[in-house]
This record gives structure tokens, C-alpha cells and sequence, in this order.
């Protein structure tokens, strides 16, 4: 499952397109109605943030995108895309991403107790946005192979990161997952799928 990212501006920025469906785990990119953001927000007692705002400016700092997989207790795999995925701690290896507290996918891939993070390279938006919506099944037509851990290891990744459920802490309207990395794999040399105000682009040279 592949398909072209959208054209770049000459210094490399994706050029603003339709809106695109934000990863499961996108803090602040809830897709919502158009609304004129509110004013600018005070100390911690002061005014409440206004959400539109917030979507706004979060939206501005652009990531990449990552597939984190799992076999549920079923034998069927579960999968939900996600922008916050991070490096957390080298010694023990700790990866962290934050799940949507409304995500039907992360209960499946937290009871499995082991999972796979999938980087998407800059040729896989279709895939992204399979795993972005909610229901269904996202892995019709993906070609996946499962990992040590028993977790589908999507073809076309930049890199997987096999990891174990180390923790879960409180996060507002999301959580935090923290894994612990277990086996790590690299098979790919190509361009980041990158994500920025609601619309995919490549970076760099990657650029067409």
C-alpha cells in the first residue's frame, strides 16, 4: 500500500493540501469545525486555552508518522498510526507514544502486552491513513510479516522497533504508552513520511 506524498514548495516544506486524517494518537490535530482561534492564553489560573488554538499551533510542529501493530488474544492484528511516537531512554531502551483515551486500537495492542512501531517512509500515506481511521479492517491488502515479538512487521517500513508494555501513565484526553525495546530492524534506506498542519509531505532531497 503505497501512494505519492503531495508536491513540495522549493524549500522543501509540504505544500498545504487537503485536510488529511490526523494519526490515532495526534494530540491537538483532532480533526473539528473551522473555527477562529481564540485569544492567547495566560497563566495556569487564567483563561482556558481554546482548543481551536491549540490544534493550530500544535499542528505546527511537524513530525513523522509511525504504525504501532500487534496480534491481539484473537489472532487477528490490531494497528492504529501515530504522530507522538519518541525515543524515551537509551539505558533501559524506553520508547513512549500517547494513544487517544477514545481509541478502539490501543486496548487490543495494551492486552497483547508486546508490539511493533512501524516508520513509514515517504512513498506509504496510503498506508497512514488506513491506520488512522477507526474501524475496519486496516490490514486488508497490507503486506505485513509478524516480528520476534509476534507483532506484524509492515513491508516498506523505514525501521521497526519490536518492543514489550513497560507502563501506561494518565494523560488528559490521552495516555502515555511506554515500551520497553526488545529487537530493533532497519531494512530500508529512503525518505521520512512526514506530517505537518494536517497535510503529509518529504523531506529534504527526498523532495520531489
Amino acid at each position: 500500500m503505497s501512494a505519492t506524498p503531495p508536491a513540495t514548495t522549493a524549500d522543501n516544506r509540504p505544500r498545504p493540501g487537503r485536510d488529511t486524517p490526523p494519526p490515532e494518537s495526534a494530540p491537538g490535530t483532532a480533526p473539528g469545525p473551522a473555527t477562529s482561534p481564540g485569544p492567547a492564553v495566560g497563566p495556569a489560573d487564567g483563561p482556558a486555552v481554546d482548543p481551536a488554538l491549540m490544534r493550530q499551533v500544535m499542528g505546527s510542529f511537524c513530525t513523522g508518522v509511525a504504525v504501532v501493530t500487534a496480534t491481539g488474544d484473537d489472532g487477528e492484528p490490531a494497528g492504529m498510526a501515530v504522530q507522538s511516537f519518541a525515543s524515551l531512554s537509551l539505558d533501559p531502551p524506553l520508547v513512549c507514544f500517547a494513544p487517544a483515551r477514545t481509541s478502539t486500537s490501543w486496548p487490543r495492542i495494551r492486552a497483547a502486552g508486546r508490539f511493533a512501531v512501524n516508520i513509514l517512509a515517504e512513498d506509504q500515506t496510503a498506508l497512514s491513513r488506513s491506520f488512522a481511521v477507526s474501524g475496519g479492517d486496516k490490514f486488508a491488502g497490507v503486506a505485513w510479516q509478524p516480528g520476534g515479538n509476534g507483532a506484524p512487521l509492515l513491508d516498506g517500513a523505514l525501521a521497526t522497533v519490536e518492543c514489550a508494555v513497560e507502563s501506561e501513565l494518565p494523560g488528559g484526553d490521552h495516555t502515555i504508552a511506554v515500551g520497553r525495546v526488545t529487537a530493533l530492524h532497519r531494512p530500508r534506506e529512503a525518505g521520512p513520511l512526514l506530517y505537518f498542519r494536517r497535510t503529509y509531505g518529504v523531506y529534504g532531497a527526498h523532495a520531489a
